[in-house]
């Protein structure tokens, strides 16, 4: 947009000029309007830089086109055009292509305020980009000359990363609790379990002195081997952690997983996952490995302390590294989300993450006994 106005007068004079020819060689009546206004005001085209990891680790960007834009809103009173759902963030506000209507043949002018607050005003084009970096006036001239409106026009844009997870410290008694959890380790210990693993929604596990993997379907009465598809001694051996949520797909069914480390893997958590169907007519569920593929450059590392979490429709696991991994596939691969980083100032990663029944999600430092609260911005 680099058409600038030498004088609106020009503009008008030339329109006269144009009706009096018209009305002398045709003799007919040709009609100006003194009042108008903006009557519709939207984008059409918005670039944002994503921020990405590359499979080797390194920082990339790139950028694309915002699909869904949001409806602005015209206050013909106040002399404003706003937007109430914000654009992502990393979206370029100075280059913007906009469509703007008018009423009455109304002329739209964008004004450029120079360097000392004085009026720089170029014509609008649908075709030439604005720059909405910060509030901008739109004038629409009446189409005989005969004064303009003027409207403020401003672009909002989350200030955060849309899907970034945002931390706020909380206290210690907000963290919510599990108190079946210590039944459960009890009912485990009494059965001469040696550790108790998790509890989804019908069955416990445990791990057995010998290091098999049990299961309870009697509230923790009788414990029975559970199925495995690999031998069992795959099974994790220490830092391990449970995950049950319910599967999307099929009702009665639970997404169950386990991760932990073995000494048999030296860079790779060991995972298993199983679906445990509930239903009537439902088949036994039985756990399968997860196998390391020498092609899978996206495993989870080997580390203490792991936590996993279902969250936002994807499992997230948590250890001793100080990384969120996020995994869309189940449990195959692990990957790192931008944006998905833990609060700043935890003394330690010795961590647990939790959901609760809202869906936000839960931090604890088990050192220091410092709680967090997370949630994303949609």
């Amino acid at each position: 947009m680099k058409r600038y106005i030498y004088t609106l007068c020009l503009l008008v004079l030339g329109t006269t000029l144009i009706t009096s020819c018209l009305s002398s060689d045709d003799d007919n009546e040709t009609t100006t309007y003194k009042d108008t206004a903006i009557t519709a005001f939207s984008l059409s085209t918005v670039n944002q830089t994503i921020h990405t990891t590359t499979s080797a680790g390194e920082d990339s960007t790139y950028t694309k086109t915002v699909s869904s834009l949001p409806v602005f809103t015209i206050d013909q009173y106040q002399g404003k055009i706003y937007n109430t759902d914000s654009l992502p963030s990393g979206c370029d506000l100075s280059h913007i292509l906009a469509s703007i209507s008018s009423k009455n043949n109304g002329v739209i002018i964008v004004n450029y305020p120079t360097s000392t607050g004085a009026d720089s005003l170029l014509y609008y084009s649908s075709t030439d980009s604005i720059d909405f970096s910060k509030p901008r006036e739109i004038r629409v001239y009446a189409y005989n000359g005969d004064g303009y409106r003027s409207y403020t026009v401003t672009v909002n844009v989350h200030q955060s990363e849309t899907g970034t997870l945002l931390w706020e410290k909380k206290q210690t008694a907000d963290y919510p609790t599990d108190d079946d959890k210590a039944r459960w380790e009890a009912l485990a210990a009494s059965a001469g379990m040696k550790q108790f693993i998790g509890v989804g929604t019908k069955e416990a596990y445990a791990l057995s002195n010998e290091g098999t993997l049990m299961v309870s379907k009697d509230e923790g009465q009788t414990w029975e081997q559970d199925l495995l598809d690999e031998d069992a001694s795959l099974l994790p051996t220490a830092n391990i952690a449970f995950l049950s949520f319910p599967f999307r797909y099929n009702l009665d069914t639970d997404y169950q997983m386990i991760v932990g480390t073995s000494e048999d893997d030296s860079n790779a958590c060991t995972i298993w996952r199983k679906l445990a169907e509930y239903g009537e007519r439902s088949m036994t569920s039985k756990w399968a490995y997860v196998a390391l593929q020498s092609s899978n450059n996206y495993y989870l590392p080997k580390q203490e302390h792991i936590s996993l979490a279902y969250f936002k429709g994807n499992i997230l696991a948590v250890g001793s590294n100080g990384i969120i991994y996020v995994s869309y596939d189940q449990g195959i691969t692990w990957k790192t989300k931008n944006g998905y980083t833990l609060p700043d100032g935890l003394t330690s990663y010795n961590i647990s993450m939790k959901t609760d029944n809202q869906g936000s999600l839960w931090l604890v430092n088990h050192d220091d006994h410092e709680v967090w609260r997370g949630y994303t911005i949609e």
